[in-house]
């Protein structure tokens, strides 16, 4: 059982075709974890695509986040502000969260 309703949720509402592993869905927690963690308001939620990963389009301020786990345990990441993309690539969960505290901390000041 997952501490995040959402993560239930998408797992309750998907089909068989959906097979999400442990490594995505514990990324995707800690994801959740972090951002609850820094209490800035989240206007997405994951949602299930049809290359089995679990994706989130995050807005702060002037910021847009896309995230993907995906089933190789990487996440998927584009940042951008005001429309523009600043950085993109693909990182390990404990690669990803420094470099994004490193974003927010630099973007939101």
């Amino acid at each position: 059982m997952y501490t995040h309703p959402e993560i239930e949720e998408i797992l309750n509402s998907t089909g068989p075709e959906f097979a999400p592993n442990a490594m995505m869905l514990q990324n995707a927690e800690k994801l959740l974890n972090y951002i609850d963690d820094i209490n800035l308001e989240r206007t997405g939620k994951f949602e299930a695509t049809p290359a089995e990963s679990l994706y989130l389009l995050w807005n702060a301020e002037d910021l847009e986040f896309h995230f993907e786990c995906l089933k190789n345990g990487n996440i998927l990441y584009t940042f951008r502000k005001g429309g523009y993309g600043k950085a993109s690539g693909s990182n390990t969960i404990d690669e990803f969260i420094p470099m994004l505290e490193r974003y927010l901390l630099i973007s939101i000041d």
